[in-house]
């Protein structure tokens, strides 16, 4: 039974500057009821408004029409009109500048050392009719094994601009970035928007960067990636809103999104920790909002729709709660709950599926529970999912970026699906629709270790690039720690093993205990016996290659997720770090129960229990945690570098369930 949910109005922060690797999503938005966000360090660097939210009453279907959809119509003339994209000029010098557009309608800016000497650059506006290409390709091309998503396909995409742009033969350095003037978006595309931005290669679209929708009709650009460089050479560029369900890309905030799971001392919620600033570098110490969710208790799964638009949580007394906003600071959440009691006694884990309309959650029950109609306002458990042999731990779950594989885990083994949109039809429970399939491909039991903790995660994770490919970790029959790779997923999974070279444990570990139903509420600690080791946590690199797991005794740097061949890199990672400012005792940091990779592939983030170094404030409205979290920086070879950002007094979570975006 859902409960009624407090709702404040909102305290609005800067619109988040976001970046982008490839992967294929789903793209929609929605708002419903703003919750105020209650600040527990510096506000956002770069604040800009946020639009007023849409009442949660209002269908979240038709809040979005396509204002000029374009797609195979209209589509270019045989021989379209040429474009200038010699003159006029704008002197750009070294120390880097911003040219505005000759309609005045967007703007480019380059940074410091964009160019090496001054540059003659031309930024013209390309009117629709005179696009060099139709507008509905849709396929991939193969650059360094990794699969790069071109132009999405589809009537429903809307144009919003194109222009071309040169630098008079010079050579630019690094991206530029693109913002687009007031009322330069069509009014019917909602602020907190993504759109792509594209360049024309071969005759043919190639999306090569993401842009975010602001107040007033206004965009602007994302930080670029490597994978990902937005305008970073010479030539004609398109600024479009990719239509709905069929984006290709997903956003970068360099954000880590923490649910408290009742380590907060008077309130739940999730805490929002900026992590990288305006130009993609992290910040030294990191901004944090806290997000309160009411009533809420002991959260222990997350989702988030690769987009960043749509996210989901499912607490431990088994209520699902809905948000959005996230791309804009702006937590919204909405007022609608569901109960997931008839499918488990703790709900455990939840997954977002495409587009934003679905969940999966798991209640620790013998069943999934699919929950649909989220953004129109009316979620419900609309299908169910059988768990194999009526299991009743799977509490644990995965989802590709493309949307095609799950996971779900638990200590009796791990299951593998495939899952693939459908034609919206009833749902087994009789209660709304339901638009995605899921068929069980294989239950896998001796030949996959038995994860150490339960709950998020559960220690998985599937290649952000190749959702054939998957990390497992957890300890083999003998108790030793076991990694294993899956590949072939989802139709025909085969298992590789790695047993990691760990040193001796001697000193004080942080331990997980018995998490049914909730005696979790405290850390508990003990001398874990030399020799033993505890795997917590896997993330996955970006480009698909690396792999970062998280022990009691360090990281542990993995190669070869790409060629099927695992191998242990160099010794775990465990930098010593000092719990606060004037504090003089050294803290080991390792035993992180959740840790992940930004996107731009730049940082890994990992978040531990200080063990009483570091603690809340003790104020009868505490959002402070005990833990301490470390931005470390990615090297060459994905060498892990001295921390460069740490944040005191954060919320940790007693599983693996962290977000990073």
């Amino acid at each position: 039974m859902s409960r009624a949910l407090r709702c404040l109005h909102p305290r609005v922060a800067g619109l988040a500057v976001c970046f982008v690797v490839a992967a294929l999503v789903a793209c929609s938005n929605s708002t419903s009821s703003p919750v105020a966000p209650i600040r527990s360090g510096p506000t956002s660097p770069t604040p800009v408004p946020s639009a007023t939210p849409i009442a949660s009453a209002t269908p979240i279907a038709s809040a979005r029409p396509s204002a000029t959809p374009v797609g195979p119509s209209p589509t270019p003339s045989a021989t379209p009109v040429a474009v200038n994209c010699t003159t006029p000029t704008t002197p750009v010098s070294a120390t880097g500048g911003t040219v505005t557009a000759n309609t005045a309608n967007f703007s480019e800016t380059f940074g410091a050392g964009a160019f090496s000497s001054t540059a003659n650059v031309v930024l013209n506006d390309v009117p629709q009719g005179n696009l060099p290409a139709p507008l509905a390709r849709s396929h991939f091309e193969h650059r360094d094994a990794a699969r790069r998503p071109l132009f999405t396909q589809g009537a429903g995409n809307t144009y919003v601009v194109a222009l071309c742009t040169s630098f008079g033969g010079a050579t630019l350095n690094s991206s530029a970035s693109l913002a687009g003037s007031a009322g330069i978006v069509p009014s019917s595309i909602p602020a907190g928007t993504q759109l792509n931005i594209a360049i024309n290669q071969s005759s043919t679209w190639v999306d090569v960067g993401t842009a975010t929708v602001g107040a007033g009709g206004t965009f602007t650009s994302s930080i670029p990636t490597a994978e990902l460089p937005e305008i970073a050479q010479a030539g004609t560029y398109l600024v479009y809103e990719p239509a709905a369900g069929s984006s290709t890309i997903a956003v970068d905030l360099g954000f880590a999104l923490i649910a408290d799971d009742g380590t907060a001392p008077t309130v739940s919620g999730l805490q929002f920790v900026q992590i990288e600033g305006p130009t993609g570098n992290a910040l030294p110490t990191p901004t944090t909002t806290y997000f309160p969710i009411p009533d809420a208790d002991d959260l222990d799964g997350e989702g988030l729709t690769p987009d960043a638009q749509h996210g989901s949580v499912v607490d431990g007394g088994n209520l699902v709660y809905f948000y959005s906003g996230i791309p804009q600071h702006a937590f919204v959440l909405s007022p609608n709950t569901v109960d997931i009691t008839n499918y488990g006694a703790d709900g455990d884990s939840i997954v977002s599926l495409p587009g934003g309309d679905q969940v999966v959650a798991s209640g620790n029950g013998a069943q999934l529970a699919v929950i649909s109609g989220i953004l129109a306002g009316s979620p419900a458990v609309s299908d169910t999912i059988n768990n194999p042999g009526a299991t009743d731990d799977r509490d644990g779950l995965v989802i590709s970026n493309d949307g095609k594989t799950m996971l779900s885990r638990g200590e009796s083994g791990l299951d593998v699906w495939a899952v693939a949109p459908v034609a919206a039809h009833a749902g087994s429970t009789g209660t709304g629709t339901t638009s995605f399939s899921f068929t069980l491909k294989a239950t896998l039991t001796t030949t996959v270790p038995t994860p150490f903790g339960e709950d998020g995660r559960d220690e998985m994770a599937i290649s952000p690039v190749d959702s054939s490919r998957a990390l497992v970790a957890g300890s083999d029959a003998g108790g030793n720690p076991e990694i294993v790779l899956l590949t072939g997923l989802p139709n025909s999974p085969t298992v590789s093993v790695l047993h990691p070279r760990l040193p001796a444990v001697t000193h004080r570990k942080r331990q997980r205990v018995a998490r049914e139903p909730s005696t979790h509420r405290a850390p508990l600690f003990s001398l874990t016996p030399s020799g033993a080791s505890i795997l917590y946590a896997v993330a996955i690199t970006p480009d698909g290659t690396t792999a970062y797991v998280s022990s009691d005794v360090g990281v542990i740097t993995l190669s070869g997720v790409n060629t099927g061949t695992l191998a242990q890199v160099g010794t775990p990672y465990a930098p010593t770090v000092f719990a606060g400012a004037g504090m003089t005792e050294p803290f080991v940091f390792e035993g992180a129960p959740s840790l992940g990779v930004l996107p731009d592939g730049k940082y890994l983030v990992e978040v531990v229990d200080s063990d009483g170094d570091v603690g809340p404030t003790g104020s009868t409205d505490s959002t402070q945690g005990d833990g301490i979290l470390i931005t470390v920086p990615i090297g060459a070879g994905h060498a892990l570098g001295a921390p460069v950002g740490q944040l005191n007094q954060v919320v940790t979570t007693f599983n693996d369930q962290i977000i990073f975006h």
